[in-house]
């Protein structure tokens, strides 16, 4: 039988080692990605701008700079909520205008579908952990 948690409890999910490690292996790799996207603003953009996307460099360090700041506000666990609002508001305009896997065909059609659903699961978690960092507050 499963028992509810206090929030206010000493078992606040949020103080555990497993949801320490979890920020950290989760924000590194948002970190990771973001510092990469900006390495290389003039391919990304020209990516963005094959999909259509308005002032693709623009848009690519915008989207990528929320990626950044959100990533290290998980790992840190400062402003949780804003930081994880960032995660979700990343994938939310990147992930359906970036992977339009309906799009394509072929091989082609396969590696944006997995970007696509790799982008929603990270978006998932993105979700959990806003759910955590409202608490927080």
């Amino acid at each position: 039988m499963c028992e509810a948690i206090d929030d206010t409890s000493e078992n606040d999910v949020s103080k555990s080692t497993a949801f320490r490690v979890a920020r950290l292996l989760y924000g590194g790799v948002i970190v990771f990605t973001a510092i990469s996207g900006l390495r290389d603003i003039d391919a990304q953009a020209g990516y963005a701008e094959s999909k259509g996307i308005p002032m693709p460099e623009e848009s690519v360090v915008s989207s990528h700079g929320l990626l950044l700041l959100g990533g290290v506000g998980i790992s840190i666990w400062r402003f949780p909520a804003l930081a994880a609002s960032s995660i979700v508001a990343f994938f939310a305009g990147v992930t359906p205008t970036i992977h339009d896997f309906w799009s394509h065909d072929g091989q082609e059609r396969q590696n944006e579908k997995n970007h696509f659903l790799k982008n929603v699961a990270l978006a998932g978690a993105a979700l959990a952990f806003l759910g955590i960092g409202e608490k927080k507050n």
